[in-house]
């Protein structure tokens, strides 16, 4: 699809996404002393950054379907893309984790999820009560699970990607349509995102999105050897050598459901923001467009550039309190670099 039949103001969304997503990786690798305050509000605000990914994904693949006139080769298509997609997860699971098994099947990065939303979708295809159905269905066995305490909906490697993040890709997905169907739902759900986020947040605030009211710990049991926790292929040496695994237990953040309505009603209406903004003053959000453009290639470098800077830097600079936000400008302006040499 040649740029200018995309959609500038999602382009810069997703861009977003993608910087806010390298701040807060960058907080986790580099490890001050004191978190300032600006990146201990951007861990706050954390789980909105994946719900903007899906949100974003899911009504893409909408207009993508809408713009078709072979719908068996758009679903064949996109099956192979997913299928690209969770490779790719699987082999940075295994870079960074190792040969853990099975979690390296169901591995759930933001690329896992993803991959398994689309190809769900791709099956439904133009299906609205199929959808409709799933989606239902999803978040009805999602909300039964959270009520007896099973929760399979972490965000990081090693836990199932199904839930909560395929029910919002699939509610993007046939949001779309409605949109199509009836334009004055636009305004409908904008409001109501809005008094979403006003009434949930007035109680418990965005200082508590990390705290017993929006997000819970899930575990999974891993395992290391004697000489290694990480460096899937360290890892991989270690147990041909004969050294045995040792298990360890490994926690991930889980959104809980009443976190899910907020973010995806802040993602929503970012958004929303960010197109009506490119309707007006196209320009102004060029850089982020532009990143958001090349977000595949933007997410597999991002990993490797601050792995890479927290390789080289020495201790005393890994630990300052501002090597993070050095690091996320370095990351982000390579991204754009990148981009803007695609698109010269």
């Amino acid at each position: 699809m040649s740029i200018w039949d995309r959609d500038r103001g999602v382009d810069a969304a997703r861009g977003l996404a993608m910087v806010l997503m390298t701040a807060t990786h960058a907080l986790r690798v580099f490890h001050s002393d004191a978190t300032p305050e600006f990146g201990q509000w951007l861990l706050r605000i954390e789980p909105v950054t994946p719900m903007l990914f899906f949100v974003i994904a899911g009504w893409s693949l909408a207009r993508s379907l809408r713009r078709t006139s072979d719908p068996s080769a758009w679903r064949k298509r996109h099956l192979l893309r997913a299928l690209a997609l969770w490779t790719i997860s699987a082999a940075l699971f295994f870079a960074y984790s190792g040969p853990q098994w099975p979690e390296i099947l169901v591995s759930n990065g933001v690329l896992g999820c993803m991959a398994v939303s689309i190809a769900v979708c791709a099956l439904v295809g133009g299906g609205w009560m199929a959808g409709t159905a799933l989606l239902i269905a999803s978040v009805t066995s999602w909300l039964v699970l959270d009520l007896h305490g099973i929760r399979i909906d972490g965000i990081n490697n090693g836990t199932f990607p199904l839930l909560p993040y395929l029910p919002v890709f699939l509610a993007a997905y046939l949001v779309e349509r409605l949109l199509r169907w009836k334009p004055w739902t636009h305004e409908v759900l904008a409001t109501t995102g809005a008094f979403w986020v006003l009434v949930l947040s007035l109680r418990p605030g965005f200082r508590h999105l990390w705290g017993d009211w929006g997000v819970t710990n899930t575990f999974q049991d891993y395992f290391q050897t004697a000489k290694h926790q990480f460096n899937g292929f360290a890892l991989s040496r270690d147990l041909l050598q004969g050294l045995p695994p040792i298990p360890r237990r490994v926690g991930f953040w889980a959104p809980l459901p009443a976190l899910v309505p907020v973010a995806v009603s802040l993602a929503g209406l970012c958004v929303q923001f960010f197109s009506a903004i490119a309707e007006r003053f196209p320009s102004r959000l060029r850089p982020l467009s532009l990143l958001g453009r090349h977000g595949l290639a933007y997410y597999v470098g991002h990993l490797a550039l601050l792995g890479a800077i927290s390789w080289i830097l020495p201790p005393q600079c890994d630990e300052a309190p501002w090597t993070w936000l050095a690091a996320s400008f370095a990351v982000a302006g390579a991204g754009l670099a990148y981009a803007a040499w695609r698109e010269p």
